[in-house]
């Protein structure tokens, strides 16, 4: 059974979900995935690099259901599909300025109890998974114990504040990953002048053509973290700025993502909230990390940083898993262009 719902929320706004469940036999297990940041639709339609498009959920929704299991997507407040891509999404902007993580939360909510009311879910396990911001989001909805949660999979975690996150990125490591498995072939923790010039043609591109001096900022011979940051210390200082003074104007040209349409609003409500490293020790339900080694979003080191929380005072409801070789989206695109499933992706549905 597959359906497209128009759910009530808590301020009267209004958003459509669609779950899909099994026919005919009792629905022990119901996974409701928590966006990630941006204009999201409960189908995710996206330009397939193949040719033709695709439906991120579909793949989700179909996995589970061979397993038997329940799922349920949504559209991001003020967001619904649309025709034009990137992301075929039709935006109301009054509705989207609501969209804000409390909101988010209790968006969350509203839509278990709505699934929950339905006789066919009604004794259904509800398993919250979140993706980068959702793994934020996820959290708080089971720590304010207004409606049922019986597990939490995080996948992409986010340990700290958003706002220490935004400048982790922004400080040279998210670029500084990505260049180091074309460069670091050595595993060293820095590209040597050696390794840049020694570098095939297309991969010497990535710094558009310049020479080894122009991005060694502190003239050790060696490119790092620290000469990245440098470059881009000017853009993270103007960042801030705008959206310390709500400039929304500003982060529709120049934010650092074109395709993710953030609100100042958004990210300010964010950097208010306590970081998810303070919520996960309260709960006492089985908490599930799936990382990436590569993760250019939010570092590996997240996922070490909160099992070590959990080591330390004696809770045993964390289950990390972290994965070689795998990016932010545990490589879906493997999916994509081979139709191999990754062994992240397979790693949640095996714990469901």
């Amino acid at each position: 059974m597959d359906k497209v719902k128009k759910i009530l929320l808590y301020d009267k706004s209004e958003i459509k979900i669609r779950y899909s469940y099994p026919d005919n036999i009792p629905v022990e297990k119901l996974v409701i995935y928590v966006n990630g940041s941006g204009q999201n639709t409960y189908d995710n339609k996206r330009k397939n690099p193949n040719g033709g498009f695709f439906n991120y959920h579909d793949f989700f929704r179909d996995e589970f259901a061979s397993k038997n299991i329940a799922y349920c997507t949504y559209n991001t407040r003020g967001i619904d599909l649309g025709d034009t891509e990137p992301l075929f999404v039709s935006v109301d902007e009054n509705e989207y300025k609501k969209y804000k993580p409390m909101n988010s939360v209790k968006d969350i909510e509203s839509i278990i109890r709505f699934l929950t009311d339905l006789p066919e879910l009604r004794n259904a396990k509800i398993h919250l998974l979140g993706w980068s911001e959702g793994t934020i989001i996820a959290p708080l909805v089971a720590l304010r114990k207004n409606v049922r949660v019986d597990a939490l999979l995080l996948a992409g975690y986010c340990n700290e504040n958003l706002k220490d996150n935004l400048i982790w990125q922004l400080s040279g490591n998210s670029s500084f990953i990505n260049l180091r498995k074309h460069f670091d072939k050595s595993n060293k923790g820095y590209i040597s002048k050696e390794d840049y010039e020694t570098a095939d043609e297309k991969v010497k591109a990535l710094f558009n053509g310049r020479s080894f001096e122009n991005f060694d900022f502190n003239s050790d011979g060696r490119i790092d973290v620290s000469d990245l940051a440098s470059l881009q210390k000017p853009y993270l200082d103007e960042l801030l700025d705008a959206i310390s003074r709500y400039d929304d104007e500003w982060l529709k040209t120049n934010y650092i993502n074109p395709i993710i349409k953030l609100t100042a609003g958004w990210f300010n409500e964010h950097f208010s909230l306590e970081p998810t490293k303070k919520v996960l020790p309260q709960l006492d339900l089985p908490i599930y990390i799936f990382h990436g080694r590569d993760d250019t979003s939010c570092p590996v080191q997240y996922a070490y940083d909160i099992r070590e929380v959990f080591d330390n005072i004696g809770k045993t409801n964390l289950y990390v898993n972290i994965f070689e070789n795998h990016d932010h989206d545990l490589n879906f695109s493997e999916l994509l262009l081979n139709g191999t499933m990754p062994v992240g992706l397979k790693c949640i549905f095996d714990t469901v």
